[in-house]
């Protein structure tokens, strides 16, 4: 027998072939793997091209699973508004005749995918029309050359999971998630699904940034799953809370909603405004605030705080109160009036800090000062993203016996004392102005119609003129902050009536009450503080 037709070495050399078969299989797969991935690459639109007659391409932003991310302009945004979505507007209009805000120079987010993921979770919504203040804005979705597209509001947030947070937050965020609750599931929709990697804080306010969690429900929301939706709503909160919410109001309410404490997300959201009133507030003060969307308004463009600031190293608290109301429409009018009002806690926050002098004219400089640089905040947020917005502020810090007010706007302050009120503030508008010299009766100006006209924004320039106030306070008194979606509805002896009748939770219900019963033709937002 010959030694090349020995049974060894056949043996050796067919496993040789066999394995150089394997590698060539695989190399070859490799190959094929990395020509499709240098093809999606270059299936990456670029800077420039305008994709179905309508959206130019800004910038790549991000590659996902299956996804490819763009910032995009609408250059033709006169088709349908994005902020009230109007389709009546004509070509060369350069503001929307129904709501007002711009309509060129839109900056969306555009979501490019394989057919594998039709958005039909955001389809269903952009077809509804299902659009709340704490989900991000869908505004378009298409499908060209086998690839499908969702256009979008951009939103810079960072994850809530993320986030470090205090009581007065996770308050705020979790009565965004049971308003949002509420309003889903009136729109046959569960959040049974959401998880916290779907929630993000972007410019102030809490967004849900994921849709898939979300589950349409055709026979409707059954009082089991209503129940359900917010036990996990709670239980998810709890887990970002741990242990640095031991002693937590809010988190006694948290726990009662994740052992099923609430039939509905209605009943969630009004015990945890009954929770609030008194978180902030020392010995000295109860303190209610309440924002409500009003009758006419498609978006609340309102926002609020109430919150407590610690002063230097010393023990000694204050207290601050904010109202804002912001404009622009959608997607620019809230996000203004909610990144004032943050922006203006840190800068409150961070000041006291350091604040050195705790005296009278410190305070109130201090105060106004800290308008000032919020205003820098909002202009170069709106400027850096080509965003038409801008809102009113006003803001009180009240420590010992003594309101230090700063107000940019026609939201105002009023001291309720001895069955009378009196405004703190001064409006910065045309009506007032007018007013001011003689050329309007005062009783003609709360429904003339240029009262919507203001001469002061928080946002829309690099510099503003923010007017100061003190104001003594004593036992007995009230303050009432308020947005003109209130006092445009109910005169002055009206609302002394109401506060002093009533606690400062049951004044705020009962005047947003009667605003929305009178028409409710703007968002309306109160803080009501018994001295």
């Amino acid at each position: 027998m010959g030694i090349f037709s020995s049974p060894i070495l056949n043996a050796i050399e067919g496993g040789i072939k066999s394995r150089l078969r394997n590698i060539e299989g695989r190399i070859e797969k490799m190959a094929i793997k990395a020509i499709e991935k240098k093809g999606e690459e270059n299936r990456s639109l670029k800077q420039g091209v305008v994709i179905n007659n309508r959206y130019r391409i800004e910038e790549f932003v991000m590659k996902m699973e299956g996804c490819n991310a763009y910032l995009a302009t609408d250059i033709e945004g006169y088709k349908r508004c994005w902020g009230c979505g109007h389709d009546g507007n004509n070509k060369d209009d350069v503001f929307c005749n129904h709501c007002g805000v711009e309509l060129s120079a839109r900056v969306h987010q555009i979501v490019e995918a394989d057919k594998n993921n039709n958005f039909s979770t955001e389809a269903y919504f952009i077809k509804k029309g299902i659009s709340h203040p704490n989900i991000i804005g869908l505004y378009d979705r298409f499908a060209l050359d086998e690839r499908e597209y969702l256009v979008s509001e951009y939103v810079k947030g960072t994850p809530l999971k993320d986030k470090g947070f205090d009581e007065n937050q996770i308050r705020d965020y979790t009565l965004s998630l049971a308003d949002m609750a509420e309003y889903l599931h009136s729109q046959n929709v569960s959040v049974s699904g959401l998880q916290a990697d779907d929630l993000i804080v972007g410019e102030g306010r809490l967004k849900l940034a994921n849709l898939a969690g979300l589950r349409m429900m055709e026979g409707g929301i059954s009082h089991s799953r209503r129940k359900k939706d917010i036990r996990h709503l709670a239980k998810i909160l709890i887990g970002l809370i741990d242990d640095k919410g031991e002693g937590w109001r809010i988190t006694s309410v948290l726990q009662k909603a994740s052992g099923g404490g609430f039939s509905s997300a209605g009943r969630f959201r009004e015990r945890l405004e009954d929770a609030k009133g008194n978180v902030t507030s020392g010995e000295a003060i109860i303190v209610e605030g309440m924002t409500d969307i009003g009758i006419i308004r498609k978006v609340n463009e309102d926002s609020l705080r109430v919150s407590e600031i610690s002063i230097n190293s010393d023990s000694k608290k204050a207290n601050l109160f904010i109202v804002a109301d912001g404009m622009g429409g959608h997607q620019s009018g809230d996000v203004a009036s909610s990144m004032a009002v943050e922006a203006l806690v840190e800068e409150i926050k961070k000041g006291m800090k350091v604040q050195k002098e705790i005296n009278e004219g410190a305070l109130s400089d201090f105060v106004k000062t800290a308008v000032a640089n919020t205003n820098k905040i909002v202009y170069d947020f709106a400027r850096g993203n080509k965003r038409d917005m801008g809102t009113t502020v006003v803001g009180g810090l009240l420590f010992a016996d003594t309101l230090y007010t700063a107000s940019v706007g026609d939201s105002r302050a009023y001291l309720i004392r001895n069955g009378e009120a009196a405004q703190i503030t001064k409006d910065h508008s045309l009506v007032a102005r007018l007013v001011e010299l003689n050329m309007l009766d005062p009783k003609d100006a709360r429904h003339h119609p240029k009262s919507n006209i203001l001469l002061r924004t928080i946002g829309t320039d690099p510099k503003v003129e923010v007017d100061a106030y003190k104001t003594k306070v004593r036992k007995g008194d009230y303050l009432l902050l308020c947005t003109d979606g209130l006092w445009n509805q109910l005169a002055d002896d009206e609302i002394v009536h109401i506060i002093k009748k009533n606690s400062p939770q049951d004044a705020c219900r009962e005047m947003i009450r009667i605003a929305n019963e009178r028409g409710g033709p703007d968002n309306i937002t109160a803080i009501v503080v018994k001295i």
